[in-house]
Formats: C-alpha cells, sequence, structure tokens
C-alpha cells in the first residue's frame, strides 16, 4: 500500500465520522422541542429541589496523638522493622474513634433519646436545639422507638397526636393506629407510649413530628456516617468530620466524641494503676480488721496479766521474729502472685487485670518488664482489633510477640518460684529456733511475744501496702491523655456543603438533555423500519431512484394543484429518472409496487401519472389491484367497469377507459372485485390489452396488488419496462427488503421509491437542502394534514 492509499483510507475514515456526526445531529434535530421540554422540567426540578431541601453542613474537629512514653515496650519500635512506624498508631486511634461501643457510649452521655422533626417538600427538617414542645417521661416508661408522632395543638392546652405506621416488634408486624387528645402538663398514655408533653414558646399551630430513639441504631447511624482521617502521613493528626442538617448537633457529637475518646484512652492507660490500687484497697481491707482484732487482743492482754514490757533478752528475740515473719509474708505473696501469673497467662481479659509485680514487694526488673509488656501487647491487640481482621500482619506480629513474651515469663517464673521456696524454707528454719528460745521463756512472755509479733507485722504490711497505695495514686493523677483536641468542633468552622445551586441545575440541565437523548437513541436502535435511504443500501442494491415527502395538503393529487411545491419537484425528480432508465421510443409500462399494504403506492402511481401527463405525454393509469381497489374512489369515478369485466369478457377497451381530471390521463379502474384476479391477469386477454393500450398511450402506469400477499404484481411485472416498489418512511419494515430483492434478482429495471419522507426526520443531511431549502420544507410541511391511501 502506498502513501497515496494511506492518504485516501485517512480521508475516508475522517469523511465516515462526518457524515455520522451529522447523521446523529440530523436524527436528533426532529425532536428539538422534547430536550427543550425535558431541559426545562429538569432545571425546574433542580432549581425546587434546591429551594426547599434543608441545608447540609460539614463540622470537623482536630485531633492531635502525641508521642507513647511507656515503661515497657514501645508499639513503634516494634513495627519499625516493617515500616509501620506512623500508621500502626494512627489507624489504631482511628479503629478506636469508630468503633460500635465507643459511638454508643456518646449517644448515652447525650442523652438523645427524643428527636423533633417538620415536615417539608422534598425532605424532613430537623428541629435540633428548637423544640416545639418538650417531652418528660420516667425511666420505666416504656415508649416504642422509631414511630412517627404527629403533634398539633387545638387550644390553649390541648393538643393532639396521630401516627399510623407499621412497626415490627419482636419479629411480628404491629400496626400503629393512633389519634388521640391529650393535654399539656398531664400524663399521655397508649398502648404504645406513656409521656407528658409541655408546650414551649411557640406561636403558630403548625404540625410537628417527634420520634422516640433507639440508642443502639443512633450509633450505628453516627458510627456509619463519621469519618475520621488522618491529615497526613508525616503528621500525628486524626480529622473527625460529620455531615448533617444540625451543626449544633454535630457539634455536640464530635466534641463529646473527643472527651470520650481521651477519657478511654486515660482508663487504658491507668489500667496497671488501676489494678494496682484496687488490688491493695482488697488487701488493706483484710488486714485492718486483721490488725484491729490483734491490737485489742495486745492491750486487753497486758491490762488483764499486769504486763506491760518484755524483757531486754525477750525484746531483741522478738525483734529478730518480726522480721523473719514479714519476710515470710512477704514471700508468700510473692508465691501467691506468681501462681496468678500462670493462672491467668492465656486470658488476655484476666491478665489486664494483673497488678505489677513491684506492687507486691517483687523488685525483679526483668519480671516487671516482662508483665507490663505483655499488658500493653494485649491492649495493642485489642485496640488494633477494632480497625484489623485477625489475618492482618500486624495483628499477627503482636500475637508473635506475645508468644515470646509469654515464653519467657514462664522460665522466670519458674527460677523465682524455686528461689523463693528455697528462701521460705530458710525462713521458716529460723523462726523455728526462735520460737525453741521462746518455749524456755515465763508462760505469760511467750503469749505476749506473739500477740505483739502479730501485731506489730500486720502493721508493719498494713504501712507497706499504704505507701504502696499513694505511689499508684501519685502515678494515676499525674497521667495525661496521649490524645488532645486542637481544635474542638465549633460554629465557627462550619462549612455549608449543599444543596449546591449551580451543581444541581447542572445536574438537572445534564439529565434534561441525556434522558431524550437515551430515549431517541434506544428507540432507534431497536426500531427496525426504513427511515432513510442508506438504510435501504445497506440491504438492497436496487437504485432508490427518489424521495418523495410527506403530503402536506389535502389534495391528492398535489402535483397538479401545487406544481412548484417541493412534492412535486420530487415526482418531477421521478419523472426524469425514468427517461434516464428508458432510452427508446416505445411506450413505458411503469408498475408501482408496494410489499405490504399501506405503503402509498396508490398515491405515488396517481402522481406519476399526473406528472407524466403534465409533460405532454398521453398516459393510462390501470388499477391493477383486483383484490381492494381503491384508485376509483379517489378519483370519484365508477368502479363498476374496469379491469375484472373487461378480462371476463362483459365490455370493451372504449368502456373501461375513463377520462380524469389530469389533461392527458386516462384511467381504468379495477373493475368489480373477481373471485380469481391472480387467473384472470394470466389470461390472453390481458396480454392484449396492455399491447393496444401502449399503441394508444405514450405511458402506462400499473398499480398492483402488494407482493407479500399475491402473486398479482409478479405476474404483471411480466409486461412492466420498469418497476418502482414503494417503501414508506417509519412504517415499512427492514425485512420487507428481501421480498424486492428476490423480485428484482439481476433485473436492472427496478427501483425503489422512499415515499412519505418526513425531512426533519430524515436523516441524510443533504436532503434539507433540497430543492428549496429547508425553509421551503418548513412552509409545505406545516401547512396542513394529511390523508395516505393505498
Amino acid at each position: 500500500m502506498n502513501i497515496n492509499d494511506e492518504l485516501l483510507k485517512m480521508i475516508s475514515s475522517k469523511n465516515e465520522e462526518s457524515l455520522s456526526v451529522k447523521e446523529l445531529l440530523f436524527k436528533l434535530l426532529p425532536y428539538w422541542y422534547w430536550f427543550a421540554i425535558s431541559c426545562l422540567i429538569g432545571i425546574s426540578g433542580a432549581y425546587f429541589y434546591t429551594r426547599y431541601t434543608p441545608s447540609n453542613y460539614s463540622v470537623h474537629s482536630l485531633l492531635l496523638v502525641k508521642e507513647k512514653k511507656s515503661d515497657g515496650i514501645n508499639l513503634e519500635d516494634m513495627f519499625s522493622s516493617l515500616h509501620f512506624k506512623s500508621d500502626v498508631k494512627l489507624e489504631n486511634h482511628i479503629g478506636i474513634l469508630t468503633s460500635y461501643e465507643l459511638n454508643r457510649e456518646v449517644i448515652e452521655n447525650l442523652g438523645w433519646k427524643v428527636s423533633w422533626f417538620k415536615s417539608i417538600p422534598f425532605a424532613t427538617y430537623s428541629l435540633f436545639g428548637r423544640d416545639p414542645y418538650t417531652i418528660i417521661f420516667d425511666s420505666v416508661d416504656v415508649n416504642l422507638p422509631n414511630v412517627p408522632l404527629f403533634v398539633k395543638s387545638i387550644g390553649n392546652n390541648r393538643y393532639q397526636i396521630s401516627s399510623k405506621e407499621d412497626v415490627n416488634i419482636d419479629g411480628n408486624i404491629y400496626t400503629v393506629d393512633l389519634n388521640q387528645e391529650g393535654e399539656f402538663g398531664k400524663k399521655f398514655t397508649s398502648p404504645y407510649f406513656n409521656f407528658i408533653l409541655e408546650k414551649n414558646n411557640i406561636t403558630n399551630d403548625e404540625t410537628y413530628y417527634f420520634k422516640f430513639n433507639n440508642l443502639d441504631e443512633q450509633a450505628l447511624i453516627y458510627q456509619k456516617k463519621l469519618e475520621v482521617k488522618t491529615v497526613n502521613k508525616n503528621a500525628d493528626l486524626i480529622q473527625l468530620r460529620l455531615e448533617g442538617q444540625s451543626p449544633a448537633a454535630e457539634i455536640a457529637y464530635l466534641n463529646e466524641l473527643s472527651n470520650v475518646y481521651i477519657q478511654f484512652g486515660l482508663s487504658e492507660k491507668n489500667l496497671t494503676n488501676e489494678n494496682a490500687i484496687r488490688f491493695i484497697d482488697q488487701q488493706l481491707l483484710e488486714i485492718t480488721d486483721t490488725l484491729k482484732i490483734t491490737s485489742d487482743n495486745f492491750s486487753n492482754y497486758r491490762s488483764h496479766n499486769n504486763v506491760f514490757d518484755l524483757g531486754k533478752k525477750a525484746s531483741l528475740v522478738l525483734e529478730k521474729l518480726e522480721q523473719l515473719e514479714s519476710r515470710k509474708s512477704m514471700a508468700q505473696m510473692q508465691l501467691n502472685y506468681y501462681e496468678n501469673l500462670y493462672d491467668y497467662l492465656d486470658s488476655a481479659e484476666e491478665f489486664k487485670e494483673m497488678v505489677t509485680p513491684s506492687v507486691v514487694g517483687i523488685d525483679d526488673v526483668t519480671l516487671n518488664s516482662l508483665v507490663i509488656k505483655l499488658i500493653e501487647l494485649y491492649s495493642a491487640k485489642e485496640s488494633l482489633s477494632y480497625s484489623l481482621q485477625d489475618k492482618n500482619p500486624r495483628i499477627q506480629m503482636i500475637d508473635h510477640e506475645l508468644g515470646y513474651a509469654k515464653k519467657s515469663l514462664v522460665e522466670n517464673l519458674k527460677n523465682l518460684v524455686y528461689n523463693t521456696k528455697q528462701e521460705s524454707q530458710s525462713i521458716q528454719g529460723e523462726i523455728a529456733d526462735l520460737n525453741a528460745q521462746i518455749s524456755n521463756y515465763p508462760k505469760t512472755e511467750q503469749d505476749l511475744i506473739n500477740i505483739r509479733r502479730m501485731v506489730d507485722l500486720n502493721s508493719e504490711l498494713y504501712t507497706f501496702l499504704l505507701k504502696r497505695r499513694a505511689e499508684a495514686e501519685i502515678k494515676k493523677a499525674s497521667s495525661i491523655s496521649d490524645v488532645k483536641v486542637l481544635d474542638p468542633a465549633n460554629s465557627v468552622t462550619v462549612v455549608r456543603i449543599g444543596p449546591k445551586k449551580m451543581m444541581n441545575m447542572a445536574i438537572g440541565l445534564f439529565l434534561g438533555l441525556i434522558i431524550p437523548f437515551l430515549t431517541i437513541i434506544i428507540r432507534d436502535y431497536f426500531d427496525e423500519t426504513i427511515h432513510s435511504k442508506e438504510d435501504i443500501q445497506k440491504l438492497s442494491s436496487l437504485p432508490v431512484t427518489s424521495i418523495i415527502p410527506h403530503n402536506t395538503y389535502e389534495e391528492l393529487i398535489p402535483v397538479l394543484r401545487y406544481p412548484r411545491s417541493v412534492i412535486a419537484e420530487a415526482f418531477r425528480e421521478l419523472r426524469t429518472k425514468l427517461d434516464y432508465f428508458l432510452r427508446n421510443d416505445e411506450p413505458m409500462v411503469i408498475g408501482v409496487h408496494s410489499v405490504v399494504p399501506g405503503e402509498g403506492k396508490s398515491f405515488v402511481a396517481l402522481n406519476l401519472a399526473s406528472i407524466l401527463a403534465m409533460n405532454n405525454k398521453k398516459v393510462l393509469l390501470l388499477g391493477a389491484d383486483m383484490r381492494k381497489p381503491t384508485l376509483h374512489k379517489r378519483l370519484d369515478l365508477s368502479g363498476k367497469k374496469g379491469l375484472s369485466t373487461y378480462l371476463i369478457g362483459h365490455h370493451n377497451m372504449e368502456e373501461i377507459v375513463q377520462p380524469t381530471c389530469v389533461e392527458n390521463l386516462d384511467f381504468i379502474s379495477s373493475g368489480i372485485v373477481p373471485p380469481n384476479p391472480a387467473e384472470l391477469l394470466e389470461t390472453k386477454e390481458f396480454s392484449n390489452l396492455v399491447e393496444k393500450l401502449k399503441k394508444r398511450y405514450d405511458a402506462l402506469v400499473i398499480d398492483n396488488s402488494p407482493i407479500s400477499l399475491v402473486t398479482d404484481g409478479a405476474i404483471i411485472g411480466r409486461y412492466t419496462s420498469f418497476d418502482f416498489f414503494i417503501i414508506r418512511q417509519g412504517y415499512s419494515h427492514k425485512s420487507l427488503i428481501d421480498f424486492i430483492n428476490q423480485y428484482a434478482g439481476d433485473n436492472n429495471k427496478t427501483g425503489i421509491v422512499l415515499n412519505d419522507v418526513n425531512p426533519k426526520k430524515y436523516n441524510d443531511y443533504s436532503y434539507n437542502g433540497y430543492y428549496g431549502g429547508r425553509g421551503y420544507y418548513r412552509r409545505a410541511y406545516y401547512r396542513s394534514s394529511e390523508g395516505y391511501f393505498d
């Protein structure tokens, strides 16, 4: 392929694209009023929607997540090898902020048990903060949630409540049908509702409605519409955002959510200290009672036996014994702690309640570090579980760390338990030696030593626990939240985001354009009728000899009455093409056919014969449709004598020929409808008639029966010098072209006429300039309606 061929191909492709665009435009142009009406409706709908839809607002707040400092492990260090350094922490916070439990607590704190509304066009308007009435109800009162109750004041002190709603109660559908009056300030009672309604400062008697809220559903609604995201990946900032009708409600929610989350963070952070305080308080409660009893026993014994002090030697023994008892108690407490660690090791919830070893006097650095690490790992896993699945790499990595930490803790506990038991046995041996010495003392001194020993032991434990409790309280009081509210939600930062007037107008305009466009395209896609010359040319190789426009006149022969009209010019074109196809001096025998009734063949035959006669030719119009003749009625001539009566021998040729109102045009009607039209056309008499008429007339135009129904047209085709098949725009089906192709075969004396063409719906853009231009068509087209006939 050379360069010239390539250029020709490119030019041809561009021409085809240009033609397809023009074809589409001229296909849409006739329906301009559809687009105008649709756009008007779309823009009007958008205007009223914007005008009457409640405004929508965006409210946001900003949180700063500070670096976490811990005596145990650092989660950021733990994830640094996987490049999760910043995202882990922030996603952790985001998951908790969007959790159901946290949002449920916010709704509970806000106490949004009732919501008031006002119905307006296109929407419902929320009256948050401007309640027209106040509702008072006891906590024991049960009110059905999510049922709209319409309230209208009907007097200074009375109101009417109405509702009709189907509700689901425990899986059963009930219909709430309520229309009841009540008195302000007094209890309203019905099967599903109990409350007191009080009137606020309203001056109108408009109808409002309210709903008792289901707090669980409210939490789910806010959880779904809450948007929490990081400001950017390089900053530890989290933005909270809500959209809604009432800025006041969204502001209150975001601020309460921030407060609840800060308290949640503090409670998690102080979990170890709170566990220690709770554990110490339990121990103090037991020791306080024991200390009181032993102190009373000690005082009573001294008073009763008049023994107020011990000897020097007994005092030294007592001092050593108290030290050993104290060490023994601490060792036993430590052993108990180790056993609890073993029991709680595989339970996240119970382990989080565990106190740190230092609280019970265990100063082992490794043990303290491992316990704190496990507590923090369990907390981290719980936090991540709000936003991640169990199979997530971060959760799996924490599980791996937990497994390693537990293994280390178990090994450490084994060593500590063994050492503590050895120490306890050693202490017990020393205590036994001292008890042996005490047994040599007088009975009163022995009893006094034992009683005082218990008092001093409990007193020492009490002091020790008080000190530990004070330390835990100081740590708790000094805790600071890792989250700080930088920008609380407030009215200054509220942004109105809808409805957007220009966007809604644009959408309305777009819909106004796209809906009729799609309607036309889809209808055209499924339309299997012929609409243009191109449709015919795609299905047949036969020439389209003429395009006959829609007859806008009431005349049946517009070529005669309106010789300068577009339709007359179309028939002149058809006459000219006949001269081109038939270049001899023999009389023209023209067959006018259709495939099915209603395509306008009789109209075309009559006007073609008339335009030929107007050219100073002697023409005969023969009505060969002997099954459903109509031409004689249209010409207001007799149909009793005609072709059928001639063929059966009842009349001769002179008797059946009738003159018409058109000069040089004669007419032979179909005659009386016979029972066997095809057989009559097969006779020699019809052949003789055609020959006689050819000698008398310059042109013979034959109006035939539809070829898809009978064979009459095919028989007459033997005698014609040229055949026209009439195709009606928007009426004839594309499949009918197959009949024409089969009829024509290889015959080059057959053409197609596209009839009843509406210029505005014709796809050939060049046709709009045909004979007088578009303006001429408009003048012709809008003049009157017309009646087609066969």
